[in-house]
């Protein structure tokens, strides 16, 4: 059973990056956007633990059968998800009377210089598979990037809809690629730090956070399972989202999965994998060794891809133990959402059985997929 949860800000929202921050040490604090799923599934595993009425003290030891119930449900502390998964967060805006979706812009898109955002601007990088010059790199070695028109082109970065994003694809180009004001403000202010004991200022402990402030209209849509609107306290409410606790209502839809997240199978010969959430590998910007064989059955290469700079990405622990002394979570370099990989298939190839995100998990983490890292679309692609 899934629902689809609307999640809109009735405030500033501030959702720290990976680097850690301190007043007097560090002078800014930057947000990313949008949240990452670390982010989403702590604000409704919250949400569905203050709903059930039990203690987290309960809630943390597993006292009681409640309690139990309640670690299977959304898992315990420190150790899993429980049968919870999310798919998200993306973004979405009103337009009209139904919620559009949006996506980072993928990685290969580029648009010509001194032109705007429009479709007649764009232009998708395709592999070239024998390069116009003599290089001593391996046969095997990935195929260059390339695109065979005179025009001067730049990386575009921004959002697509979906709409666009499934005309892409298909080996379209997109209509429209949005910028990031179009959906919110950035509003930069200042802090000072405070003595613990006087509550008065600290000298020389001025600092600047960065708050994100969405339009009207616009809001987060995350996919939620094994979820019901009991579990969440009704149908609608509040719930607290990012730094400083800001307030968030949640409604519940249906859950409208998104046809570009359905998998072909068989894959096509050539396919593309575009990320729509952050992904982590243990080989940096790829499985160690560029194995893919855990994600896909048959003889499946590499071609190439165009990844876009790590998102570094950490968080802390809330729990009173860790809160009073070393509370920072590790911080690991995950590739950003709107990479792209390029595959080509020999033979038969399909994703493996269970397989839903294209991400790994560090040893000793919960699965990373199962709270909506790695997700990703899959379209077609051929040599420039």
């Amino acid at each position: 059973m899934s629902r689809a949860l609307i999640l809109e800000p009735h405030d500033m929202l501030l959702f720290r990056d990976g680097k850690p921050f301190s007043a007097g040490t560090e002078t800014r604090a930057r947000s990313l956007f949008p949240p990452t799923p670390f982010t989403v599934q702590g604000a409704i595993r919250a949400r569905v633990l203050f709903s059930s009425g039990v203690s987290p003290a309960d809630y943390a030891s597993g006292a009681t059968p409640e309690a139990r119930r309640l670690q299977e449900l959304i898992g315990a502390p420190r150790r899993d998800y429980g049968r919870l998964r999310i798919r998200g967060p993306f973004l979405a805006r009103k337009e009209g009377e139904s919620w559009v979706r949006y996506y980072p812009a993928p990685a290969d898109l580029l648009v010509k210089e001194g032109t705007d955002r429009e479709k007649s601007s764009h232009a998708v990088l395709r592999p070239l598979p024998t390069p116009p010059w003599r290089a001593n790199f391996p046969d095997d070695a990935l195929c260059p990037l390339w695109l065979r028109i005179p025009d001067r082109l730049k990386e575009i970065r921004g959002w697509v809809s979906e709409g666009d994003l499934q005309a892409y694809l298909r080996g379209d180009t997109p209509r429209k690629v949005c910028k990031e004001e179009e959906f919110l403000e950035r509003e930069p202010r200042f802090g000072i730090a405070l003595e613990a004991s006087r509550r008065t200022v600290r000298e020389s402990y001025l600092y600047l956070a960065e708050f994100l402030r969405l339009k009207e209209g616009v809001a987060f849509w995350v996919e939620v399972e094994n979820l019901t609107e009991q579990r969440l306290g009704g149908a609608s409410g509040w719930m607290q989202l990012g730094g400083e606790a800001r307030a968030v209502g949640y409604r519940v839809t249906s859950p409208a999965l998104p046809e570009l997240l359905r998998v072909p199978s068989p894959l096509p010969e050539r396919f593309k994998v575009v990320l729509l959430t952050p992904a982590w590998f243990s080989g940096g910007w790829q499985p160690e060794g560029g194995d893919w064989r855990r994600f896909f059955t048959g003889a499946v290469r590499l071609v190439s891809a165009a990844v876009l700079r790590y998102q570094a990405l950490g968080g802390a622990y809330v729990d009173d133990r860790r809160r009073t002394g070393d509370f920072q979570k590790p911080m690991r370099r995950f590739v950003p959402a709107g990479s792209v990989y390029f595959f080509e298939a020999r033979g038969e190839v399909r994703l493996r059985p269970g397989v839903a995100a294209l991400t790994e998990t560090p040893t000793g983490e919960a699965d990373f997929g199962q709270i909506g890292f790695g997700l990703f679309a899959v379209g077609t692609w051929d040599y420039a």
